[in-house]
Parts: structure tokens; C-alpha cells; sequence
């Protein structure tokens, strides 16, 4: 029997040889691009705004893997002339991208008043706008060749309206209709889509909002991504670990007005510190 590793490693060589992994810095997108070149890739873009982050990425990418290219891009994708250069920048390498992992993201937690309106904004462009641009950069081709592989990170938020984080659960909510439609476009292609939905994770995303301790245990990168990879080519979407499963599912049950009050009830308890209740 083949352990869990063989089966994920199989899951992305089926698509080719080059992949592109944004928001790659850290969390998840590092542990994708980690993956990816551990199942035998040959080039790994890795895309991030943190140049020192992907040069310590390449390094251990190249070191443990010598077969892989890794390719460090410095961008801010948030700003839509980013997205411009990212189809420049590939362009130079002359290589045809595989697989890409949509992962570029980051979320604000308080109430609507209390961020700041460029911040928001920023939220949306990174989340929503260089998700939808990377797509039509890069789907069209692999429909053409016949083979590739897209993977969007939404979140378990994307599901349910969740107060105090609204603006972040909007925009991973477009990412998850816009996953499942491009999954249904591509369906007999030869192209795979995946919309994966991590819940809490161990990741720096956390930190940088500033937020405390979730009652609730946290997954791994590691668990995110093995989740993902054993999903792909067989699912639309997938979400990650049984508790937050046991949760989206109970979304289709339960009337919309209850599901509000529990979000409210939990994020108003979970976020008091942050709020100053």
C-alpha cells in the first residue's frame, strides 16, 4: 500500500514539471512550493514580497533537491502593475507553467470602521483582483496544452459571514465561487482546479493580525497542503481537517440567521482582546 507522501507526490506529477507558488514566503505557500519540488518538479517559481524569505527558500529547495530549479520573484501583487510584471517575469525563464497555486493573501481583523480604508481596499486587490488576474494569465494555456493544475487558498471564513473579519471572509468567499466555477469551466479539459479551505493554521498569517490564542487547535502547513494534494484532480473543493469539515458542512443545514449569531457569538469572545470588550 502507498503511504500518504507517495500519494500526494503522484497527485502533482501528473501535470508537468514547472510550477508557480504565490505568497510563497512563508505558512503555506513555502510548505506548497517545499512539496512540489520534493514530488520531482524541475522549476519552482516561488513569488512573494520578501526577497531575503525566497532566497532562504531557494536555498533549501535547491540544497535538498538538486534536480530543481527554484526562482525567486519579488513582487507586491497587490498592485495590479505587479501582476503585469509577474507575466514579464515568467516570460524571461521561456518556461510553460504546469501548476500554478493561487496563495497570495492576508486578512485584517476588526470592526469595518476601525481599518483603514487603503488597507481594505489592499485586502481586496491582493485576494480577489491577483487571484482572478493570475488565473486568466495562466489557465488558458494549460487548456490549451491539455494538462495543468490550478489550486486557490480560500479559507473555512469563506463559508460563513464572519463578523469582525468581514472584508477577509468576503474576499476568500469570491475565492471559492470562483474556484468552484473555474473547476466546472475546466472540467474535461485536462485542467484540474482545487479550491482548498484551511481553517486556523499554524502560520504567520495568524501573527500578523495581531489576534490571541483560538480556542481551538491549530493545523499544520504541512496538513493543509497534504489535504490539498490528495484532493487534486479529484474535487472541486476541499477542506482541510475534520472539525472544520464537520463545520462548512453544518453551513447547508442550519438557516443562514443561526450561523450568523453562533459567528458573531464566537468571533465576539475570540477577538474581546483585540476589541477592548
Amino acid at each position: 500500500m502507498k503511504d500518504k507522501h507517495s500519494l500526494q507526490f503522484e497527485s502533482l506529477r501528473a501535470y508537468g514539471s514547472t510550477a508557480l507558488v504565490t505568497g510563497a514566503s512563508s505558512g503555506i505557500g513555502a510548505c506548497f512550493a517545499k512539496t512540489i519540488a520534493a514530488s520531482g518538479y524541475s522549476t519552482v517559481i516561488v513569488v512573494a514580497r520578501r526577497m531575503s524569505r525566497l532566497q532562504d527558500l531557494q536555498a533549501e529547495i535547491e540544497g535538498m533537491h538538486g534536480g530543481c530549479r527554484c526562482i525567486p520573484i519579488t513582487l507586491d501583487l497587490s498592485k495590479p502593475d505587479a501582476r503585469e510584471q509577474l507575466a514579464k517575469e515568467v516570460a524571461k525563464h521561456k518556461v510553460s507553467i504546469d501548476v500554478v497555486v493561487n496563495n497570495a493573501g492576508f486578512g485584517l481583523l476588526g470592526a469595518l470602521e476601525d481599518i483603514e480604508p487603503a488597507r481594505c481596499r489592499e485586502m481586496v486587490d491582493l485576494n480577489c483582483g491577483a487571484v482572478l488576474d493570475i488565473a486568466r494569465m495562466f489557465l488558458p494555456a494549460m487548456k490549451e496544452r491539455k494538462r495543468g493544475a490550478m489550486i486557490i487558498t480560500s479559507s473555512v471564513v469563506g463559508a460563513i459571514s464572519t463578523p469582525w473579519f468581514g472584508v477577509y471572509a468576503a474576499t476568500k468567499s469570491f475565492n471559492l465561487y470562483l474556484g468552484e466555477a473555474l473547476y466546472a469551466e475546466c472540467k474535461g479539459s485536462g485542467v484540474s482546479v482545487l479550491t482548498v479551505l484551511p481553517g486556523l493554521t499554524n502560520t504567520e498569517f495568524q501573527a500578523g493580525m495581531g489576534e490571541r490564542e483560538y480556542s481551538v487547535s491549530y493545523r499544520s502547513p504541512e496538513q493543509v497542503v497534504a489535504t490539498a494534494c490528495r484532493a487534486l484532480g479529484r474535487k472541486a473543493i476541499v477542506v482541510d481537517g475534520l472539525l472544520y469539515k464537520l463545520l462548512v458542512h453544518g453551513t447547508r443545514f442550519l438557516p443562514r440567521c443561526v450561523m450568523l449569531f453562533l459567528s458573531r457569538r464566537t468571533m465576539r469572545r475570540q477577538v474581546a482582546g483585540v476589541l477592548g470588550d
